[in-house]
């Protein structure tokens, strides 16, 4: 079995343990999930096929609709080659409250050759007094293409809720092959001095980018006042960034650049899952 399954389960008298590990390969013409196995209340729907060349868009569903103290959650991500997966969830995911007990995320993707990955949750809120520890990693192999985002909110400004008492240790590493593209850390207890004040941070990842991207990328930055934000390229790396007070105008920010960026990089128009409308 592949080495995506072979998750531990570790038990936690004060938290949920749950993983979900999914496999995905071209079949008939679409991209299928091939191989799934869950453990806990981590899983997904049926997939949907919106698009006419078969990318498979797939909704993570976690039941308890979120994290607590004590928590421990792994999801892995295999796709052959060729295979093509959109994935997002149905809503925000939400790190609550911990009462000093850590709760633990690891997300890991494994790509093979000619696959693409588009990597599209919506926004992470961390609750004041979360202790979030999310580890993330992504391994591309051949030309295999990754498009994903990150958008967090530290406290809930809507109503006044600061995350002064709060942590997180939020680690990224993504790999080619044996060669280490991007490794980035987040950590610190309460808002990290890098956001300047702001609540909510996006990160935009989009891997086999060039100087023609980067400028549609800042051309879609440009002038948005409620926002802070700016693109590079590191290689092939694209980058983008924004910071602003809640995720309203980041998760705007980060669909406006992937509807701008998938037809130059992917070569197909943006095809919005259906679950962001409800």
């Amino acid at each position: 079995m592949n080495q995506a399954f072979n998750l531990r389960h570790p038990a936690h008298p004060s938290g949920w343990a749950a993983s979900l590990g999914l496999r995905y390969a071209p079949r008939r013409g679409r991209t299928a999930i091939v191989e799934r196995q869950h453990f806990g209340p981590l899983a997904v729907q049926r997939p949907f096929y919106p698009e006419v060349n078969g990318t498979c868009h797939t909704y993570l569903l976690h039941p308890p609709a979120g994290i607590v103290g004590g928590d421990n959650l792994a999801l892995a991500l295999d796709l052959d080659d060729d295979a093509r997966a959109l994935v997002t969830t149905p809503g925000a995911n939400r790190w609550y409250y911990t009462d000093h007990r850590p709760a633990f995320m690891t997300q890991i993707a494994r790509l093979s050759d000619g696959a693409c990955l588009e990597w599209l949750p919506q926004e992470t809120l961390l609750f004041n007094g979360a202790d979030a520890r999310l580890n993330s990693r992504i391994e591309l192999n051949g030309d295999a293409r990754y498009f994903g985002w990150e958008i967090v909110c530290l406290g809930r400004p809507a109503c006044g809720e600061t995350f002064a008492q709060g942590k997180l240790d939020f680690r990224l590493e993504l790999w080619r092959g044996a060669r280490l593209l991007l490794r980035e850390r987040m950590c610190g207890e309460g808002i990290p001095p890098g956001l300047r004040g702001y609540a909510a941070f996006m990160t935009l990842i989009v891997s086999g980018a060039n100087p023609e991207a980067l400028g549609l990328a800042r051309n879609v930055c440009a002038g948005r006042g409620q926002t802070l934000s700016a693109s590079t390229l590191i290689g092939d790396l694209l980058i983008c960034r924004g910071l602003a007070n809640d995720c309203a105008p980041l998760t705007k920010l980060a669909r406006q650049l992937w509807t701008e960026l998938r037809p130059h990089l992917l070569g197909r128009s943006a095809s919005a899952p259906r679950i962001w409308r409800t």
